[in-house]
């Protein structure tokens, strides 16, 4: 009886305590990622909406889709969103979320911004502005019939096929050390995923296929500064803050190298041509000098000259 009392005790024991285990590891959860866009919201969709993409620490990804009232409409109704369920899992913390067409090249999120056309004269009254559209081309027309999202996280990066949701390609980024940094960027007319490791190691993935261009040993990360302020750009170059009042500027394209380079030769060529001129300005008052000198010299003979002759005229 009291082998089996004690039996129980311990089943419930190691029951309360994974149950315990299970509701921690779930409120350590938290969002690490948000991205608004025009994607498809559920698998059935065929016209892309306003989404709310969202990634967690835990490596999940859930998108949002959003229902916008109308500019009528909207003081009087609020935005609400959908849960879709989760679209993929993903190894670490959801670091980055990208949209691609079907060509591969990088859909810009639309933009808008205020305008305020007729400005109130007194500066202290509250201005009521108007939200004008600027975005080139709307991503309805950039997605078509679908697109490529790129997720990528502290591990892993996907890309997915929307609106079926199917994973199309998988890389594995590392797996000794973990991704602080992650964008799409475009270098040398193409876009790709480059991630900066907290091992020092700057990395490059082609999109769509996720294949390593390039992995380089940079930067070993020993002040914490340089995680929280290291970013990508285009054009193959990234920036970080190296010391509280000093920005670092590094390049990781062949392309931005000799741009460069060229750049220094031309502007070598302007210096040299601009030193060559100088010579020849200089000569050139060289040459005025001496011949001002020699114009003083004749004048000078010409008067020496009349006045002999004048003084060797016959007196009659």
């Amino acid at each position: 009886m009291d082998s089996a009392y004690k039996s129980r005790e311990n089943s419930f024991s190691r029951s309360r305590s994974s149950s315990v285990s299970s509701i921690d590891r779930d409120t350590k959860e938290a969002v690490t990622k948000l991205q608004f866009g025009e994607s498809y919201g559920r698998k059935g969709d065929t016209l892309p909406t306003a989404c709310l993409w969202v990634g967690t620490s835990l490596g999940m990804v859930l998108l949002l889709p959003m229902s916008i009232p109308t500019e009528k409409e909207r003081l009087e109704e609020p935005v609400t969103t959908r849960p879709s369920g989760t679209v993929l899992m993903l190894k670490g913390s959801v670091l980055c979320f990208s949209f691609l067409d079907f060509g591969g090249a990088l859909i810009q999120s639309p933009y808008e911004v205020w305008q305020d056309p007729k400005g109130p004269e007194d500066p202290d009254r509250p201005r009521r502005r108007k939200l004008v559209n600027l975005s080139p081309l709307s991503s309805q027309e950039a997605c078509g019939d679908g697109h490529l999202a790129v997720v990528c996280s502290e591990k892993q990066a996907k890309v997915i096929l929307m609106p079926t949701q199917a994973v199309l390609f998988t890389h594995n980024i590392t797996e000794s050390s973990f991704v602080l940094q992650a964008d799409v960027v475009s270098v040398c007319n193409s876009v790709c995923l480059a991630c900066f490791c907290a091992n020092g190691h700057v990395m490059t993935l082609s999109l769509p296929s996720l294949r390593p261009l390039m992995n380089v040993n940079y930067l070993p990360l020993t002040d914490m500064r340089v995680a929280r302020t290291f970013v990508f750009t285009n054009g193959g170059q990234a920036l970080y803050l190296s010391s509280p009042t000093e920005m670092q500027r590094i390049t990781y394209s062949q392309e931005m190298t000799d741009n460069l380079q060229n750049m220094k030769a031309a502007a070598g060529g302007v210096v040299g041509d601009l030193a060559r001129a100088r010579i020849a300005l200089d000569q050139r008052g060289e040459r005025l000098g001496e011949l001002e000198e020699r114009t003083a010299l004749m004048m000078n003979s010409a008067e020496m000259f009349s006045t002999h002759a004048h003084q060797a005229r016959p007196t009659s």
